[in-house]
């Protein structure tokens, strides 16, 4: 089965540099265009269902997809960011600087800002609209933490690894399930496309 992923087009916030989280933050016309040209690409790939996480910014970018598609969205707080508690809404050369930045840089997958959530905090509720496979093809919706999760327990990347993954907003991850196992590439290209 196949599951086509994709990151919600820029936010309000992204272009700053600004850790989102939770925030709900609507899509620049950027964003709006980014997903114009991902409805393109996922045109003819035989989506059945879109799924999108709940805030604003994805929501938005599915709708725009799910309109060139003429297809529903169903959302869902299981494919939300991961909340960065105490830092969320500040900006990313702020905290690499700060006591925060220092603490995330000894392992950025584990780390949990206070208030917050880290990438291994959010795998069991990303993970859980893929377990058992969906039976049809689908596409989601979503943030860059949930993607980085998808690339480590799915694609097989490390969790160093897959933290560090650019990801840029009109990247498209084709995921491919073979029962028990998945495997992951990238339909455009270099994933910070």
């Amino acid at each position: 089965m196949k599951v086509y992923v994709v990151r919600h087009g820029e936010a309000e916030g992204n272009q700053e540099g600004r850790y989102l989280g939770h925030i709900d933050s609507p899509l620049t016309e950027v964003g709006r265009q980014q997903a114009l040209r991902q409805s393109e690409v996922l045109k003819g790939l035989g989506i059945a269902r879109i799924l999108s996480s709940d805030l604003m910014r994805a929501r938005a970018t599915a709708s725009i997809i799910a309109d060139a598609m003429g297809l529903p969205v169903l959302s869902t707080s299981a494919l939300r960011e991961a909340n960065h508690g105490v830092i969320d809404g500040c900006l990313a050369s702020d905290i690499r600087k700060s006591e925060y930045g220092r603490a995330r840089k000894k392992d950025k997958y584990n780390y949990r800002p206070p208030g917050g959530e880290s990438c291994a905090d959010i795998e069991a509720r990303v993970l859980s609209v893929l377990m058992p496979p969906p039976d049809q093809t689908s596409l989601l919706v979503t943030h860059l933490g949930p993607m980085r999760v998808m690339l480590h327990r799915l694609g097989g990347l490390s969790q160093g690894d897959a933290v560090g993954a650019k990801i840029g907003h009109e990247a498209i991850l084709a995921l491919t399930s073979t029962g028990a196992s998945w495997s992951g590439t990238f339909l455009n290209g270099s994933p910070g496309r």
